[in-house]
């Protein structure tokens, strides 16, 4: 294994950023549309609470069922079909396959059994059911506690087996265990090959295996036990959030259908030394050149733009030093690519990004002068048979710095703008009548740092006794042998005007079994046993202080904790990787640094996560929004802009029309000419696009 030194002490970084690189004055925080009677997917709890209201569920067991069929992955057997089975296509760098639920739903909505289960899991606590995933042979799922004991689900699959052959509603549902020990409970529902025992089952029951006479392989991978191992604690990560900040002018446009372009879309992973492709041909069905796309129904991903058209104040506010200005672009989805244009009186603009908070830069590329325009996209990463990978891609912002040698205030007619991937399924949907919708807003403003593992040293202020472990792209931090691991981030509460709270979480390991995450697979990859002492002590804690000398608060610790016991006598194989996320609040008054330490010691750690949470600045600016659809062959919009205290509208459409909505805009400001939109506006075509 390839072992990387970092530096013990680094400068301080987090609270060195310009004040003017976060957003000031009157803006509109995480405004999020909901139809009434439709699912939130913005967050994980009215998320959960809308799917049981939906499916009426009222015992633990209706609500685990209503969650598990909510996710299932063919669209025959549920409406919207939230979430569908595609391999390879929500993976982002550098941590891997996207295990978090809230990007993965609402960025993505699809994904394969090590993305399904957790996504279960999640869903299942935000109801108040207890969960827990397992790893079997090359197969992941997931098992949620009712009635004194485990069940498991399988939304991937598309099955759960009840113990017996009695009536499926009123027979137990088998935990992974009871399966492992006993495969006749999944073999006796059989009559034959591919047909089961009248109301033996739930439908849908693994209609994939049974189609293709393999429920005995289904079986035979829980009672392979040798590799089934349970995550000791959570396998998905609450860092990511769908806040998102609106300024004055600053416009979302979120589309229904992708755009020609998008099928281009795709992930790239890194092997340490070079760039690659990461989804695969698989058959002839899943082809890249297809993009991610369900092969049972219409359902795909979609796209969506972020439009920045700074006006004077902003650009003086942004105007760091003479002839150079700074803009943060930050984005609740997934970005995609971006574009960045300026009038005439440009040429000769200097431009580059930063997805690391200006920790590292890459020069734009300038594309042409077309009408009289300056225009640049991000740099080109790599450039391979299906696309090109771009500096802003697969990232949730970035920095964009212009630099000019003329003495200019401002950047004439500037604008810069960003696409990102959307799940279509998660908007909010038109029908034939009276459509009320709700709208909320966040007291707030979240900002997640783009800190990794690889990249914590250098967003820390103070590391030391810190080593990255590298193999092949893959990696993690480890405190050198002898010593506790430390990393010490600050936060400037001047710097960063009102900071109410930190976000702070990241993923330990526990290495002692010589078993690592692969970032490729989500599933297990064999490293060297570390540390070579099998009973060597392990501790672990996050903290926080007004003061880099301490004293510390702690919010979480870990000191050796004994992984789960199993359901009766048998010794669970464990998977002890602790997914840790703490909100840190409460700081005193006054100005100074707020300090959050990591400490560790014989447990790896494979992903730091850091947000700050700010109260807002100024009155909050009006928001209009546009809905935009087609009905029976004829465009259509509404448009209205809401002043602060206005958080409901409704949208009345022929009862006789067959809607298809288009487009959902939102905009920060007043816009008299809003509804036009509809027709100017369309998926727009990056010829740079990955």
């Amino acid at each position: 294994m390839k072992r990387s030194k970092l530096s013990c002490q680094c400068i301080l970084l987090l609270s060195m950023l310009t004040p003017t690189l976060f957003s000031a004055g009157a803006q509109v925080y995480s405004p999020t549309i909901v139809r009434e009677g439709a699912v939130d997917t913005t967050d994980l709890h009215r998320m959960a609470e809308g799917i049981v209201q939906n499916a009426h569920a009222e015992t633990p067991r209706q609500k685990a069922e209503a969650i598990w069929r909510y996710f299932l992955t063919d669209g025959r057997f549920v409406r919207p079909g939230i979430f569908y089975h595609i391999p390879g296509w929500a993976y982002e760098e550098p941590l891997g396959e996207v295990l978090d639920p809230v990007k993965l739903v609402n960025s993505y909505g699809f994904g394969l059994c090590y993305q399904d289960a957790p996504l279960l899991a999640a869903t299942w606590e935000a109801a108040g059911l207890p969960a827990r995933v397992w790893f079997l042979t090359g197969h992941t799922v997931a098992e949620v506690y009712y009635d004194g004991a485990y069940h498991y689900y399988d939304s991937d699959m598309m099955g759960y087996t009840t113990v017996g052959n009695g009536p499926v509603w009123s027979s137990p549902v088998a935990s992974v265990q009871q399966l492992a020990d006993d495969p006749k409970l999944i073999l006796d529902k059989l009559i034959s090959e591919k047909m089961t025992r009248a109301g033996s089952v739930d439908a849908p029951w693994y209609p994939a295996d049974l189609r293709a006479g393999a429920i005995p392989g289904l079986a035979e991978l829980f009672s392979t036990r040798d590799d089934n191992y349970l995550y000791a604690g959570s396998r998905y990560p609450h860092g990511h959030t769908m806040d998102f900040t609106l300024r004055p002018g600053e416009r979302m446009i979120r589309y229904y259908e992708p755009g020609e372009y998008a099928s281009r879309y795709m992930p790239y992973h890194r092997d340490g030394s070079t760039w690659q492709e990461f989804p695969k041909d698989i058959g002839e069905i899943l082809l890249v050149k297809n993009g991610p796309r369900s092969e049972k129904d219409e359902r795909r991903w979609s796209v969506g733009v972020l439009e920045y058209r700074p006006d004077a104040a902003a650009q003086r506010a942004g105007n760091g030093k003479a002839g150079e200005w700074t803009y943060r672009i930050a984005s609740p989805y997934v970005l995609i690519d971006a574009q960045f244009i300026a009038d005439a009186g440009s040429i000769g603009l200097q431009a580059e990004t930063s997805a690391d908070d200006g920790h590292s830069w890459t020069p734009v590329v300038v594309n042409t002068f077309a009408g009289g325009q300056w225009s640049a996209a991000p740099g080109r990463l790599a450039t391979t048979t299906h696309g090109q990978l771009n500096a802003v891609a697969g990232t949730y912002g970035y920095l964009l710095r212009l630099r000019s040698s003329k003495p200019m205030q401002t950047v004439p007619g500037l604008l810069i703008r960003s696409t990102f991937e959307v799940n279509p399924r998660t908007l909010p949907g038109l029908l034939p009548g009276t459509n009320r919708f709700t709208v909320t807003k966040s007291q707030q403003e979240r900002h997640e740092l783009p800190v990794h593992a690889e990249t914590a040293v250098s967003f820390a202020k103070f590391a030391k006794h810190v080593t990255f472990e590298s193999d092949h792209g893959q990696g993690y931090l480890r405190n050198e042998d002898g010593h506790d691991g430390e990393l010490i981030f600050a936060f400037d509460r001047d710097r960063d005007g009102h900071l109410k709270a930190i976000d702070a979480g990241g993923r330990f390991l526990d290495l002692h079994s010589g078993l690592a995450p692969d970032k490729l697979t989500a599933e297990t990859r064999k490293v060297t046993p570390w540390p070579a002492q099998a009973d060597a002590p392990q501790s672990a804690s996050i903290a926080w202080s007004t003061s880099e000398a301490g004293p510390w608060i702690t919010v979480w610790s870990f000191a050796g904790q004994k992984p789960p016991s199993g359901d009766g006598s048998q010794k669970l194989q464990t998977l002890q990787w602790p997914e840790v996320d703490r909100t840190i609040s409460g700081f005193p008054n006054g100005a100074g640094n707020v300090y959050v330490r990591y400490q560790f010691r014989n447990l790896a750690v494979d992903d730091v996560r850091l947000a700050t949470m700010r109260a807002p600045e100024g009155k909050p600016t009006a928001l209009t929004v546009t809905h935009c659809w087609t009905a029976d062959g004829r465009a259509g919009s509404f448009s209205r802009t809401l002043a602060a205290d206005d958080f409901s509208y409704e949208i009345k459409v022929p009862e006789s029309s067959a809607v298809t909505p288009t487009a959902l805009i939102l905009f920060a400001g007043n816009a008299s000419d809003a509804s036009s939109v509809c027709t100017e506006q369309a998926p727009l075509q990056f010829a740079g696009s990955r």
